[in-house]
């Protein structure tokens, strides 16, 4: 148990950080209203609309309800408000976590290509990662229920400790970030380099810039995690992956939607497409050329042989 003024500066921090983390998801939606209204609300209705409004809006009106309770509005000293509390924010930010990488994974699939072997791996890890949290989080909630929160009376907010094994359940999102990361960046390059002629400088960037943003925010989001979870397990910051990182890796996976769809399209004319199809044809061309000299080469040495036998 920490010492009363000790844990009155965690809660002061805590508080402070999480209010940071609903100011700025609050100010991004008002900066990106105009947007998301003029190319996510007019276009037709996908998987990606779906999962954008949902993570949007579930993600304002859940940091909302947790700045409430920052604030000593909501818990009124009830310890099982608090054990109901600890147990649906959980779940909620591990549903607001996951809807925002299926925003990216399907794009990272869109820019991958979809043949098998990455099929496989999009899906292996992302079944992975979600059976982990799930588990590892239901248990984490049925541990706080026997758990009772400390200084409630006092600082009117639920705050108790955690398992220090918990932090485990989030290595599978180590690994998928960083898988799709390197697969992402390993298919930009490549496009930057075989089809320059025909994609847009401006939307190789973006692609670029967003994978590389989005992957910074996810780890930070992590490493917020694996930090409150270990080295403070046992003060008030375990809670700041749902009150502080969680709103900022909302942010940054929403930001990467709009700005994609915000970006404006590049025309061709029909001289540009010809001189594209041109350039393929001719490296076609080539490699065909090569292989077939490898091919005849390899038969002459084959007759060559046969000749002195």
């Amino acid at each position: 148990m920490l010492l009363l003024p000790e844990f009155f500066h965690y809660i002061w921090v805590r508080k402070t950080l999480s209010t940071a983390g609903h100011t700025v998801l609050i100010y991004d939606y008002f900066l990106t209203f105009h947007d998301e209204v003029w190319y996510i609300w007019s276009a037709p209705w996908t998987i990606v609309k779906v999962m954008f409004l949902l993570n949007r809006y579930a993600n304002l009106a859940g940091q909302t309800v947790i700045w409430l309770e920052e604030a000593g509005i909501l818990a009124h000293d009830s310890q099982l408000f608090c054990q109901r509390f600890a147990m649906i924010t959980t779940y909620f930010m591990i549903l607001s976590s996951e809807s925002i990488h299926i925003l990216v994974l399907i794009r990272a699939w869109a820019i991958w290509g979809t043949s098998r072997s990455v099929t496989n791996i999009l899906v292996g890890s992302y079944a992975t990662y979600v059976l982990i949290l799930l588990g590892l989080a239901s248990y984490g909630a049925n541990h706080d229920s026997g758990e009772e929160f400390q200084h409630l009376d006092l600082a009117k907010i639920c705050a108790s400790a955690i398992p220090k094994y918990m932090w485990l359940c989030y290595v599978g999102s180590f690994i998928l970030d960083v898988v799709t990361f390197v697969l992402t960046a390993r298919s930009l390059r490549r496009y930057s380099r075989e089809f320059q002629y025909l994609y847009p400088s401006d939307l190789l960037r973006l692609l670029v810039r967003d994978a590389a943003m989005f992957f910074l925010f996810s780890m930070f989001n992590n490493a917020t995690i694996v930090a409150s979870w270990t080295v403070y397990s046992n003060t008030p910051f375990t809670f700041l992956p749902k009150g502080f990182s969680g709103p900022l890796l909302s942010v940054a996976g929403q930001r990467v939607v709009l700005n994609l769809k915000s970006l404006p399209t590049r025309t061709y004319s029909t001289r540009e497409l010809s001189c594209e199809v041109d350039r393929q044809l001719e490296a076609f061309s080539e490699a065909h050329y090569l292989s077939s000299r490898g091919r005849d080469g390899l038969d002459d040495s084959e007759e060559g042989r046969t000749q002195e036998m």
